[in-house]
């Protein structure tokens, strides 16, 4: 079946945005939503609830932070470190989250289970403000 001119161009057109469209709609929100399949790490306390919204997501593990930078409320780079700034976290990757204190997975960790959430790191092993590498594994 042969189509016309106008029929090829709505279907490029629709074939162009739906693979442009969903790069950002499938990652985390700033404003404290974690959509499912990631770990998102929040810059303050309560999943930056009344701050700062700097915030970041992960699909795999990261062993170090020091080459990541925070995301703005509208997705942009806020060009400000993640190293040792994290505060809060929830988990939606499908498996359980390690946070470390240091690059490559050594130092005081904190384990975070599925569909858990933690908006005040400070009462953990790893601390807040000292995250520095995520480890995600499945059993």
């Amino acid at each position: 079946m042969r189509l016309s001119k106008k029929a090829a161009g709505f279907i490029a057109a629709a074939t162009l945005f739906a693979v442009a469209v969903p790069a950002a709609a499938a990652v985390a929100s700033p404003r404290s939503t974690c959509y499912g399949g990631r770990v998102c790490l929040y810059a303050g306390f309560d999943y930056n609830r009344g701050q700062a919204d700097h915030w970041r997501d992960f699909v795999k593990d990261d062993s170090n932070f020091g080459d990541n930078n925070w995301l703005n409320w509208d997705f942009s780079n806020s060009w400000q470190g993640m190293n040792n700034e994290t505060s809060s976290v929830r988990n939606r990757v499908g498996c359980s989250a390690t946070l470390w204190q240091h690059p490559f997975f050594t130092g005081a960790h904190s384990t975070f289970a599925h569909n858990t959430n933690d908006g005040l790191l400070a009462n953990n092993a790893v601390g807040n403000n000292r995250a520095s590498s995520l480890d995600i594994w499945c059993r």
